[in-house]
């Protein structure tokens, strides 16, 4: 049980890396058929090799992996310039450039889907803040006071989340995370009330 319960902290815990596996997954179909140099599509055998923009694709695999472990406040960025590239096949992480279209009365719609799946995923992971920032800015008009009050209201209750989750860390964990600068605003933030918290609770015992 609680070998279930610790994979199910860390994929939880690590749940935005989801859409970028799933493109990894992708990647790492397309490098089999290219070491096995053919692909089978619909009983038919073709030659398969890796293009220019498979290998663009792997490197943004890297770049986001290297951002979200060590830039990770930047990693939403990389994360969606990789999914519209994508889309618009100026990535290919699949073995074939594979191009879905739909129309929509006169309107024509096309895209690459192993990146739509993974924008997909990455929505959902996301939902909230996606349908906050949507209605905020794009639906409702509001002040730049009102939106500010917003953030701040937002940025308050995520900070609350991150004590909740770090709560139990100690001392030299909570050092290490404000050291390696590398997680969000918000995350840093909880680390720094927590620590602040434990280094009144180390005066107050010594007091005593």
């Amino acid at each position: 049980m609680d070998t279930k319960k610790d994979i199910w902290t860390i994929l939880k815990q690590q749940r935005q890396l989801l859409p970028l596996l799933l493109l990894t997954f992708f990647c790492l179909k397309a490098v089999a058929y290219a070491i096995k140099g053919s692909v089978v599509v619909e009983n038919e055998t073709y030659e398969f090799t890796l293009t220019v923009k498979h290998y663009l694709a792997f490197t943004s695999i890297v770049i986001n992996l290297l951002t979200y472990f060590l830039f990770r406040q930047y990693y939403k960025y990389t994360l969606a310039l990789t999914i519209i590239f994508g889309l618009f096949n100026f990535l290919n992480f699949s073995d074939f450039e594979t191009t879905q279209s739909y129309s929509f009365n006169n309107l024509s719609v096309s895209f690459q889907p192993s990146p739509f799946l993974a924008g997909i995923l990455a929505y959902f992971i996301n939902f909230s803040k996606i349908n906050y920032f949507v209605i905020d800015h794009l639906v409702t008009k509001k002040t730049p006071e009102e939106l500010e009050k917003i953030e701040t209201a937002r940025f308050k209750e995520s900070v609350e989340k991150f004590k909740e989750r770090y709560k139990s860390y100690s001392t030299a964990t909570l050092t290490e995370i404000l050291n390696e600068n590398k997680f969000t605003p918000e995350a840093l933030e909880a680390a720094r009330q927590l620590l602040k918290q434990h280094q009144k609770n180390d005066n107050t015992d010594q007091q005593l």
